[in-house]
């Protein structure tokens, strides 16, 4: 009899936002370990059915809404996953969170059932609350959400986390260093198999989610910049989220920037075989310090080198590959003279590029999916 598990995320494919790509790969890895593998979601993966997909009802928040809408949308969307999840055949679920509601509704419901889950932490709820300064930490809510947070850590049977830098802060948390287990975002293979083409422009490409832990104004800023020092690049951005309107506003006055809509997942590889230079621009919070941002990925697995703000994983990690830069977010100065440095010199960028064919493989999608349906299928047969 095959073994049965349930994926509960928020969006999976044909969505082409990180978490969906990424759960399709992982769905794979599952299958071809042998899993009965279904996915519960959003009704935006209505009508796939390689994955048997069941889709809720409720619609999802998106973050062009704000804040107090997306928690009151994520919390109707959560009781309905709760009794989905309460009544679904499988014998083991893997929980992805954010959002964290979502992901607590399930796992209570999981815990009601006697059901073994996986809890998977992309981003550090209920910190990013926190953070936000939207609850206190030490408030009677506050403490609540952190003693939630700790059970499902201690009632999984593995949580897995996307940086090496959140692992050390979940062992901490949890007290269980070997429940712990490091599962990268990736990229999707295909990217490797690019002819890149060289381009006169030097282009530089940010894509993605322009959500708040983005830092669109330090965009604008640099390529402000590289105007001044009149050098032959041009920024292509494409994206959309609650900053898309300070690159929008932007546009008009500075001539080498350009916003380019959105960027289907099928898309990105066409338009990298384009790029001369990646970056991933964040703010200087501590959420962005500890996140490995999956276009960094996507950039290395293509070959491309990449500059990464702020000070974090994801920058020490390119740095100490030689396959890209790291800077803080407070100044464009530096950013604009690296950018002079690489534009100006082909020789460089080439053999950045050739440096990433020596670590790339050990990030693909595939290859972090497959290893943990391996360590998965270890972990059961305890």
């Amino acid at each position: 009899m095959k073994k049965s598990v349930c994926i509960v995320v928020q969006l999976f494919y044909p969505e082409n936002q990180a978490m969906a790509v990424r759960t399709k790969f992982l769905a794979n890895a599952l299958m071809d370990s042998g899993y009965e593998t279904s996915v519960l979601t959003s009704s935006k993966s209505m009508g796939v059915d390689k994955y048997k997909v069941q889709c809720a009802w409720i619609p999802v928040s998106t973050n062009k809404d704000n804040v107090y809408l997306r928690l009151a949308k994520e919390l109707i969307y959560s009781a309905e996953i709760f009794f989905r999840v309460l009544f679904h055949p499988a014998k083991l679920f893997i929980i992805s969170s954010p959002p964290f509601t979502i992901s607590y509704a399930a796992a209570m419901a999981c815990r009601l059932r006697g059901k073994q889950f996986v809890f998977d932490v992309r981003d550090e709820y209920p910190e990013v609350y926190f953070i936000e300064g939207l609850l206190n930490p030490v408030g009677k809510v506050g403490k609540m959400l952190k003693r939630i947070e700790a059970n499902l850590y201690k009632d999984s049977i593995v949580t897995t986390t996307v940086t090496e830098r959140i692992v050390t802060k979940l062992k901490s948390k949890s007290g269980q260093d070997d429940k712990i287990y490091l599962l990268r975002n990736g990229y999707a293979d295909h990217i490797t198999t690019l002819d890149r083409i060289s381009t006169n422009p030097f282009v530089i490409l940010f894509h993605g989610n322009m959500g708040k832990f983005q830092n669109p104004q330090l965009i604008v800023e640099v390529a402000k910049g590289c105007l001044s020092e009149k050098l032959n690049v041009e920024f292509w951005v494409y994206g959309w989220g609650n900053q898309t309107q300070i690159i929008l506003d932007a546009v008009p006055e500075v001539i080498n920037l350009s916003h380019k809509g959105e960027l289907s997942h099928d898309q990105i590889p066409i338009i990298l075989k384009h790029t001369s230079l990646g970056i991933s621009f964040q703010g200087n919070t501590e959420i962005s310090k500890n996140s490995f941002p999956s276009k960094v990925m996507e950039f290395i697995g293509s070959g491309i080198p990449v500059i990464v703000t702020p000070i974090s994983e994801a920058g020490e990690f390119v740095e100490a590959s030689g396959v890209g830069f790291q800077f803080s977010p407070e100044d464009a100065g530096p950013i604009v003279e690296c950018i002079k440095q690489l534009s100006e010199n082909p020789d460089q960028i080439h053999e950045m590029s050739l440096k990433t064919k020596a670590i790339r493989n050990k990030l693909s999608r595939k290859s972090v999916s497959d290893e943990f349906a391996k360590h998965l299928n270890d972990l059961l047969a305890q």
